[in-house]
């Protein structure tokens, strides 16, 4: 379709068409969302045929309308942009699901948002760990010494009748692990107030700082004694 192809019919030919528009009737489709097609701008016109004037030179791929009639013979359908142009655009151009652009479009928007928020993850998880190394050192320490404890109970029940009182190590020194696992999640936590109160008195000392300097600054005049002027007497 080229905006010149109407001045090439015959005269009679469109005078016949200007007739039968105004006297064929337009199908009522309702209020429908509809789409234009890919990779094409699509003008709209004042009235259901190519001689019509055209009220917007091109609607580009993806825009949605909305349509309300289609032409009887099917080739043009009255739509109307968001942007409140309404007229005529040939049926061929308009599809009921969102083009293959947009449709990309909203998938790499998705995947850019999924990929910043598994890169926020992975550095929570990169600074919690960072922050756990010193409390799981503890940890396999003393999952050491319990397995070491373990050991030496097994072969002293074998050996002799002490096993009561190794056992009774072993329960010992696993209700110490467990407080050790205790201590070290408050141990965490404890770092994490730390670190903010630091960070707090550091602004605190900062405009302390400063203003003992203007204190300092307006109190300066004050305590250098004056010099005695010169009257030329002496």
């Amino acid at each position: 379709m080229t905006p010149n192809k109407s001045r090439i019919w015959p005269s009679i030919t469109t005078i016949g068409l200007l007739l039968l528009q105004g006297a064929i009737p337009a199908l009522s489709f309702g209020e429908e969302q509809r789409y234009i097609t890919d990779e094409i701008l699509v003008p709209v016109r004042s009235g259901a045929g190519g001689e019509y004037r055209i009220v917007n030179k091109g609607l580009s791929s993806g825009t949605p309308i909305t349509q309300f009639s289609l032409s009887e013979d099917g080739i043009w359908a009255e739509v109307e942009t968001r942007g409140g142009t309404r007229g005529w655009l040939r049926a061929q151009y308009i599809q009921v699901e969102k083009p293959s652009q947009l449709l990309l479009q909203e998938a790499e928007r998705q995947y850019a948002e999924l990929e910043a928020d598994r890169n926020k993850i992975r550095s929570m998880l990169d600074d919690s760990q960072s922050v756990a190394y010193e409390a799981d050192g503890e940890l396999a320490e003393l999952k050491k010494k319990l397995a070491t404890n373990e050991a030496e109970l097994s072969q002293i029940k074998q050996i002799s009748g002490a096993a009561i009182e190794l056992d009774s190590r072993n329960q010992s020194l696993a209700k110490s692990l467990e407080t050790k696992r205790s201590e070290a999640e408050l141990l965490k936590l404890e770092n994490v107030r730390l670190q903010e109160r630091i960070e707090s008195n550091q602004i605190i000392d900062g405009a302390l700082a400063v203003l003992l300097g203007v204190i300092i600054m307006a109190l300066a005049p004050k305590l250098v004694p004056k010099r005695r002027r010169n009257d030329g007497w002496s």
